[in-house]
């Protein structure tokens, strides 16, 4: 299995119900694809550096992902159709 990072911008309006929703996705999603939750942060709303959309801040949260590459399209698809996500960055890290 290999270890990823990945951080999601999630709408500053959403209420606490709804990113824990959008968290409770990656999460099933990763365990689903024989994949496990390494470890978790949030960083809470921060400012974002330029305008995305009508949105200046966003919820940040890390997550630190090991799956296998099959599990990562998955996720990647489900996250660019999420209403609540207004960017994510999934990378692979070195293990």
């Amino acid at each position: 299995m290999r270890q990823y990072e990945l951080v999601l911008m999630i709408d500053p309006d959403a209420d606490q119900e709804r990113v824990d929703a959008v968290i409770e996705r990656v999460r099933k999603i990763a365990n689903d694809h024989g994949g496990e939750i390494v470890s978790e942060n949030n960083w809470g709303k921060r400012k974002l550096a330029y305008k995305i959309g009508s949105h200046t801040e966003a919820n940040y949260h890390l997550t630190n992902i090991r799956m296998e590459n099959d599990g990562t399209k998955v996720l990647e698809n489900n996250l660019k159709l999420a209403d609540d996500v207004i960017r994510h960055l999934l990378v692979r890290t070195e293990d």
